[in-house]
Parts: structure tokens; sequence; C-alpha cells
């Protein structure tokens, strides 16, 4: 039985909220629609206050006035954070009850149980309970547990749903696409789209209107449609994949993860044969604790530094470069962790004398059959993740021995510089 259970993801936007400061003033033009002349007038008044010295005003719920481009905002009682980004709003918490309008941008909640009634252009929540009763000019993404769209809602376009179950007790204008474990489309609603539907069990109440086609999996249990209008009926066939092929397919997905992870650790020994005495000193026990200590630092100190970055200008170009570098690092830490498990392996436990190529082979292979076995290949990920990233930082930076050498090299050229004159 499937179960699409989607957690809150506010940790990292509440992480921007508690890290944005109060910015620049946006001074953009105003957009050609219906809030032009409002727009204007606020832009006006914008410009006196600034001439004026006077304070400028931060653009509050369906408010279009202009103010700071970033404006962050926390609320101890309710343990929610918010953030606005031009036009846009960020809220993360526990338990959010809002009525905030954005008008003419971007929605984006995240949080345990979320009441929403506001206004936006787009709509994207993610949660456990999520009760949205508000409206949207255009589309609306929701990911959580149970999804209700209450009979207040009012969506401009589609609607696009990932969770256990789904509640539709609103009409909607344009099409529904949805995979949950449930899905209940109440009693005299109308659809004018399409509504496509990926469940196990799915209910239509009576006098229910769909302007377009009904497509759901045919091995779906569904009521009896007698009652339901609909264009089209469409039914789809999903191939269920047995036990003993999934095996074979994870086989041979981490055969082919483990030569990829190879060849990479055979390109970088090969660019620094040096790697191979730096993991020497690295495979005691105490340097196994310290190695988890700066990965799992290096997990959470720079993706903050990587958002604090992008929300400037001039620093984001190296933001994006930091991120880029994290996701790189994140998958050669398992070849890291391969590397070091190979040499306590071959040469701590067996005493036998060999070379990174082969310490590298063995470690990524005994991790890469360990990855098969489950909740144990969970808690090995995991640990050879933060490992691997510790091992990393660990591996670049400059040792005493390379600073040794650096001078020794340094005397011998001025040695033989002596000795030519």
């Amino acid at each position: 039985m499937r179960k699409i259970l989607y957690g809150a993801i506010g940790g990292l936007i509440a992480t921007c909220a508690l890290c944005a400061p109060a910015m620049a003033i946006s001074l953009e033009p105003c957009s050609d629609d219906e809030y032009k002349a409002e727009c204007e007038e606020k832009r006006a008044e914008l410009l006196r206050r600034q001439e004026a010295g006077e304070p400028i005003p931060r653009s509050v719920g369906g408010n279009t006035g202009f103010g700071p481009t970033f404006v962050a905002e926390t609320d101890e009682s309710r343990r929610s954070a918010s953030l606005w980004v031009g036009k846009s709003l960020l809220m993360a918490g526990n338990n959010l009850t809002t009525t905030t309008s954005v008008k003419n941008g971007l929605l984006l909640v995240a949080g345990n149980s979320l009441q929403l009634e506001g206004e936006s252009e787009y709509g994207f929540v993610a949660g456990n309970i999520i009760r949205f009763a508000g409206a949207t000019q255009r589309d609306l993404y929701a990911a959580g547990n149970s999804i209700t769209l209450a009979d207040a809602a009012k969506i401009g376009r589609d609607v696009f749903v990932a969770g256990n179950e789904l509640y539709v007790e609103t009409d909607l204008t344009g099409d529904l696409s949805v995979t949950a474990e449930r899905v209940v489309i109440k009693k005299s609603i109308a659809i004018d789209g399409n509504v496509n539907i990926d469940a196990e069990n799915v209910e239509i109440g009576d006098d229910v209107t769909i302007g377009g086609k009904l497509i759901y999996n045919d091995s779906a249990h569904i009521n009896d449609l007698a009652n339901v209008s609909y264009g089209e009926l469409e039914t789809y066939h999903v191939e269920e994949i047995s036990v003993e092929a999934g095996i074979v397919a994870a086989v041979y997905a981490k055969l082919f993860s483990i030569a990829g992870l190879f060849l990479a650790m055979v390109l970088i020994i090969a660019i620094y044969p040096r790697l191979h005495d730096k993991m020497q000193p690295e495979s005691t026990a105490n340097r196994f604790g310290v190695n988890l200590a700066i990965g799992c630092g290096t997990l959470v100190v720079v993706p903050m530094l990587v958002i604090v970055a992008l929300l400037t200008i001039v620093a984001a170009p190296l933001g994006i470069i930091a991120l880029i570098a994290l996701l790189v690092a994140i998958y050669l830490a398992q070849g890291f962790a391969g590397l070091w498990l190979g040499h306590l392996i071959l040469e701590k436990l067996f005493k036998l004398k060999s070379n990174a190529f082969v310490e590298a082979l063995v470690g990524i292979i005994v991790l890469g059959a360990l990855a098969l076995v489950p909740f144990v290949g969970a808690v090995t990920g995991l640990f050879g993740m933060l490992l691997g990233l510790g091992l990393i930082i660990s591996c670049i930076k400059p040792s005493k021995d390379d600073k040794g050498v650096k001078k020794l090299t340094k005397n011998t050229k001025s040695t033989k510089k002596a000795t030519r004159k």
C-alpha cells in the first residue's frame, strides 16, 4: 500500500527568515494590471517619504505598498517565522493560522498544522494537516498527510496535490492532478477541467460534474460512478513490480553506483597521490569522532552560509559556487569513507600493505553491500556521508608535513641557486 507522507520542510524556510535582514528599498516599475493605479499611488508616496527623510512603511497583508525588499519576522507564541521577499511571502512554523494575502506574489508555507485563508497569485503548501480556505489567482501546489480544499477555497487555475488523503469540498475551475492513498470528492462539486488521479481508494459523491476527462489507475477502488457526470472516462494500468525484480533492479543500480564512485576516486587519487598518506593518521579512533563532527558541522553550516549569500547581490555567485561544491562533496563523501574503510580493513585489520586504489575499491564495495540491507543501509549511508565530509575537509587542508615539504623544497632551491653563483 502506497503512502506518500510529506513532512514539513519549514526548517529551511525558517532559517532563511531568521537570517534575512531588512535590505534595499524596492523601486521596480508597477506592473500593468488591475493594481497599477494603487501601485503608482504607493510609489509616489514612497518617493515623497524618501525626499522628506520620513520612515518607509513595509507592505503588510494585502497592501501593495512598497517597503524593504527583505523583512524577517518571528512569533515566539506561535513558534513561527516569516520572510517577505519583495511581493512574496515565506512562512514556517508548527501550527499556523493565517489570513495574510499576497497579491501578485508567491505564498510558500510549511509547517505541521496549517489553516490558510489568504490570497496569493501562486500557492505552495507543505505540511502534515493542511486546510486551505484561501484563494489563488493561478495554481495551487500542496503536499502533506491530510489535505482539505475547503468550501471557501477559490483556485484560479489548476491544483496539484501529493499526499496521503485529499478531500475536495469546493468547485474547481481548472484541472485536478493528485497522487494519494485516498481521494474524496464531496457531493455536488463541479470541476471544469480534467481530473487525473493516482490513488488506492477514490470516493466521488453524487451530483459531481467533471467538465473534462476523469482519468484514474485501474487498480484503484472507486465507487459507483452512475451519479457522476464527466466528459470522458479513461483508465490506465500500472505494472506491479515483483519483489524479486525489485531486488535485482536494486542490485544492478548499486553495482553501477559503485563503479561510478570508484572511477571518481581513481581520478582523485591519480591527481592527488598523497591522499593515501593523508588517510593514514585519519584511521584512528579519536579521529573518527572528530571527522564525524566536522562532517556534521559542514552539513549544517554551509547551507546556512549559502542562504545568507543568496540573499545578497554581491555574494550570490559565491553562494552558488559553495552550493555546487557541497553537492559534489556529498557525492564523493561515500568514496572517501570507502577509502578510509578499505584502509582500515586491509592495513589495520589484516596487516596487508596495499595501494589507495585497492583500498578504495574494497571499502566502496563493502559500503555498497551494506546499503542493500534494510535499516542498516540507511544508518551506514548517513554515517558514511558525515564521515566522508569530515575526511574531505581533513585531507584537503594543509598539514605540518606539507608545510615542511614546501619549506624543504624552498631551501633546496635556494641552495641550488647559491651553488650556481
